[in-house]
């Protein structure tokens, strides 16, 4: 999909202040996490907002919604998610593109990535957590 979304830790001052005091540590405790956990909770919060055509189950079509439709590229301090080939067509509807164009876009993408911030954050801060011991 052409959108590209940002975590912003705004608000989160207890991760700022631990990847200050691991300074040194902090790029490698943020990949292992983001590689490890991030991915995994951003799907579990994206994959449910995916919106299903009822014409195009009644067909016999097997929907994204049910099929684990993203892929995962894993970046420095972060990650990337993409729908496989096959499913490129999820991006009509999160978009209001294409098919969808004269319906409001559904931004699910966008929407479960928000979701996922704290949870990955609090995933964070335990990568922290386990520096002390």
């Amino acid at each position: 999909m052409a959108g590209t979304w940002e975590l912003t830790i705004k608000g989160h001052d207890e991760l700022l202040v631990k990847m200050e005091k691991y300074s040194s540590d902090s790029e490698r405790v943020i990949n292992d996490v983001l590689k490890q956990r991030g991915p995994d909770i951003a799907l579990t919060k994206i994959e449910p907002l995916i919106p299903v055509s009822e014409e195009q189950l009644r067909k016999g079509h097997k929907h994204a919604k049910f099929s684990s439709p993203f892929q995962v590229e894993h970046i420095n301090l972060g990650f990337i998610i993409r729908p496989k080939n096959k499913f490129e067509y999820i991006k009509y509807p999160d978009l209001g593109i294409g098919r969808s164009k004269n319906n409001q876009p559904e931004e699910f993408m966008k929407r479960g990535l928000s979701i996922a911030i704290d949870p990955i954050t609090e995933e964070l801060l335990k990568g922290f957590d386990s520096l002390n011991k």
